[in-house]
């Protein structure tokens, strides 16, 4: 039997442009999510990096049921690269398209 995988969008906001593109920086937010959430609740989740929007913008998926504790977790990540960072959730959605409506132009 063949299911298909059910994914949340979320449409994040870092308070200081950031380049999650580079595998450096992205493995530094992971990381800092799986320490609030725990490594089995981080495991079930399935983070993925989709694109970046903009300079601060930028999409992650993730299974569905684990949206409110990625949420939380981004939240609570306050460094990144040694550097201070906020982030911000501006929309968690079914579909990416659903999100466009909040994206810039690109």
């Amino acid at each position: 039997m063949i299911l298909k995988r059910k994914s949340r969008y979320i449409l994040a906001e870092s308070s200081r442009p950031l380049e999650l593109g580079d595998k450096r920086l992205w493995d530094e937010l992971r990381a800092g999510i799986a320490k609030f959430i725990g490594e089995k609740d981080y495991a079930d989740s399935n983070l993925t990096f989709i694109k970046q929007v903009d300079s601060t913008k930028f999409l992650l998926r993730t299974s569905r049921g684990a949206e409110k504790k990625i949420v939380l977790a981004l939240c609570f990540v306050k460094q990144i690269n040694a550097q201070e960072v906020g982030f911000y959730t501006l929309k968690t959605s079914g579909t990416i398209r659903s999100l466009r409506s909040l994206q810039s132009p690109t």
